[in-house]
């Protein structure tokens, strides 16, 4: 058996203490359940025991949660309601035992970590900033196994229970001290004097603690059908019914509101045992393990340290410029705007400041770290400031020549080290750089609109970018909190590539006859988080129109623009939401612009099948041709680029998931029919034609 406690009695005070030696986290598998339980089974015996202790030996971990390998691997339902009941009983134990048991969490409490800290009597947590304590299981299409529906509410409440549960919220310490989940929060250097005088409490002057403990609102206690209501309606608003995980949440709390802890585990696990079986939740996983794998990237093959950014200058005050200047100020860095005129500084400012007071509301921060924040931030019209920044990010308009002025300018004024970055769209970056005198270190780093809330960056290296260049502004977007994916240096890079072929054949369905908004109601149904017409709106048709012309002039007839979208954009000058018209009017209630729908004369119904193959489909088969050219490293990053730059609906696992369940070769006879009907632009890419002859899927 391996190596997973170490247990220490002194003077009637037990550390259980885990520490597996064949693994750098703490999870919890059946193998270590089983000898957790052989452990708690052998203290029982022990009369000498007056406090029981669970710590853990991994800095920065007490346990990360259940074993993922060992949930993906189930596919019977009946076998995994014995697996879940099996580590339920074990856990269980913990309540039972005669002595009083604290849980001391320093480091990652998260799922099954946080359900085995729920057991024991007491908890203390660290104010490290590597201690994160929630019940993230709804974002693995699962819901809590081993008891945490069940012990959690008890803690917090029904309706806060609930609101952490549906939303696979993750706290610190303090936060997770102020909703009960903790008896009591500690700064990391103080744990050991600390943890002692908590224990000492604990066994003279228990009802202290326990007097601390909440009980619950008044509607939790005497309304909980109103709480039950108001949740039930967020979580379809939410979710629109495709992740089951939520809607089961809510059917077991009802059915177990006032049930006791043993008998609610029996309906927990029944629960657990019919999501953990479907697609939804293999999907899911599959998305977890490319997150985990993106979080080890460093964006080059090699080992390379890189440049310490401390100062940034961002050019472009508009949505996307003064987006990344918040993101930037938000973790402490120097950042100054490069504005065209003063003006423009009030605009910015008060957005970004938005932005914060957005944040301020969610009590993520307090006004006065607000305020330091926003003193990170200056502004010029001149180039004042540029000779001593670490990194100048340009995020002006979508013209060749004006950026390649801009970067003349730079290299001028800024030193040799200091890196160039563009925040382009579309346009490659070794083209973008052909006239630098240094283009080892000027890189792509594309980020996604609205800048705060969109996860993801592209990294984009030119043919001369460096390996440093590249390493550091993969560490700069990891510390922003966002996920950098490196892709190729091509006309649209990769999301933007896949994306606006799926807009362009949306109007082109459009211009044959389709009703725009049914097209948006099936694209929605599909999972999309909008359809292609409010996306194209969204966005901005300026922004859509240019970047769709620059895909037209690189790959040619496969992308050419729809004479729609030419005339919506040229001829009738819309520009979308920011304007207030667009293919639909937004005013107080959005409604589709009659003026564009009389564009087209000839009506036709088009069916479900046909809008979402041709809508999907279509970005399928760029998706995979971007693969045989080596855009992108492997089906999962461009799948997880997918998720967090389009949205496309994560219960599907992505765009090359969702191809592997439609099935390659059905895949490829439909793409070859549509590319009878409707040319070129949908005939298979040769690795399609490839795998649907070797009987390959993308995973």
């Amino acid at each position: 058996m391996m190596k997973t406690f170490d247990l220490d009695i002194q003077n009637g005070i037990a550390t259980l203490c885990f520490d597996r030696e064949d693994s750098p986290v703490n999870i919890l598998s059946s193998e270590v359940l089983r000898n957790l339980a052989s452990k708690i089974d052998e203290l029982k015996k022990n009369q000498d025991i007056k406090l029981l202790k669970f710590t853990s030996a991994q800095e920065g971990i007490f346990i990360a949660g259940a074993d993922i390998s060992q949930i993906e691997r189930l596919h019977d339902e009946e076998e995994a309601y014995d697996l879940v009941r099996e580590g339920q009983q074990i856990l269980s134990k913990i309540s039972a035992l005669p002595f009083p048991t604290v849980a001391i969490i320093d480091g990652a409490c998260l799922g099954g970590g946080l359900e085995l800290a729920l057991c024991c009597d007491y908890r203390l947590a660290t104010e490290g900033s590597k201690t994160k304590i929630g019940l993230p299981e709804v974002n693995l299409g699962v819901l809590p196994g081993f008891g945490g529906t069940q012990r959690l509410k008890k803690l917090t409440g029904l309706s806060k229970a609930l609101e952490l549960i549906l939303g696979g919220k993750v706290l610190n310490g303090q936060k997770a001290q102020k909703l009960g989940i903790v008896d009591a929060c500690v700064p990391q250097g103080y744990l050991e004097f600390k943890e002692r005088s908590f224990c000492e409490q604990v066994l003279n002057e228990p009802e202290k603690i326990l007097a601390k403990r909440k009980q619950g609102s008044l509607m939790d206690r005497f309304l909980p059908f109103v709480v039950f209501s108001y949740a039930r309606k967020n979580v379809m608003a939410r979710t629109k019914g495709k992740y089951p995980a939520a809607i089961a949440v809510m059917d077991l709390f009802e059915k177990t509101q006032n049930k006791e802890v043993e008998e609610g585990l029996e309906y927990e696990a029944r629960a657990f045992s019919k999501l953990v079986v479907t697609d939804i939740s293999k999907n899911l996983i599959g998305l977890f393990y490319a997150s985990e794998a993106l979080k080890k990237e460093r964006g080059v093959k090699r080992k390379v340290n890189p440049i310490p950014i401390n100062m940034i200058n961002v050019i472009g005050a508009g949505v996307m410029g003064s987006g990344i200047v918040f993101q930037f100020s938000k973790i402490g860095k120097l950042v100054r705007m490069k504005l065209r005129r003063y003006e423009q500084a009030a605009e910015a400012m008060t957005s970004i400041q938005k932005v914060y007071d957005a944040i301020m509301k969610r009590g993520r921060l307090s006004s006065h770290e607000v305020s330091i924040k926003m003193g990170h931030i200056s502004y010029t019209t001149e180039f004042s400031g540029f000779k001593h920044c670490d990194l100048a990010l340009e995020a002006i308009v979508e013209k060749k020549e004006a950026k390649q002025e801009l970067y003349a300018q730079f290299e001028d004024i800024m030193d040799e080290k200091a890196i160039i970055a563009s925040n382009t769209s579309s346009l490659s970056i070794s083209m973008l750089s052909e006239k630098m005198h240094h283009p080892e270190r000027f890189v792509g780093m594309h980020f996604f609109n609205p800048v705060p809330r969109m996860p993801l960056v592209e990294i984009i290296p030119g043919k001369k970018t460096s390996d440093k260049t590249v390493a550091t502004v993969v560490a700069l977007a990891k510390e922003a909190g966002k996920t950098p994916i490196v892709v190729g240096d091509c006309a649209g890079f990769l999301v933007n590539r896949i994306l606006l072929p799926y807009i362009n054949e949306a109007v082109r369905m459009f211009e044959e006859g389709a009703d725009f908004e049914h097209i948006d109601r099936l694209i929605l149904d599909f999972g999309m988080p909008m359809g292609p017409f409010i996306l194209a709106d969204e966005v901005g048709l300026d922004v859509g129109y240019k970047v769709a012309k620059v895909l037209e002039d690189a790959y040619g007839e496969r992308m050419k623009v729809s004479s729609i979208l030419d005339r919506v954009y040229q001829q009738m000058q819309l520009l979308g939401k920011k304007s207030g018209k667009g293919f639909y009017i937004h005013g107080k209630k959005r409604e589709a612009n009659e003026e564009v729908k009389r564009l087209v004369f000839s009506k036709r119904l088009f069916d479900e099948k046909e809008v979402v193959d041709r809508a999907l489909l279509i970005m399928v088969n760029e998706a995979a041709m971007c693969l045989q050219e080596g855009i992108v490293d492997n089906a999962q990053y461009l799948d997880m680029a997918m998720v967090m730059g389009t949205g496309f609906p994560p219960f599907r696992g992505g765009l090359l998931r969702y191809a592997d369940a439609v099935g390659i070769d059905s895949v490829v006879i439909t793409l070859e029919s549509l590319a009878k009907n409707h040319g070129i632009r949908f005939k298979p890419a040769k690795l399609l034609l490839d795998m649907a002859k070797d009987k390959r899927t993308f995973y």
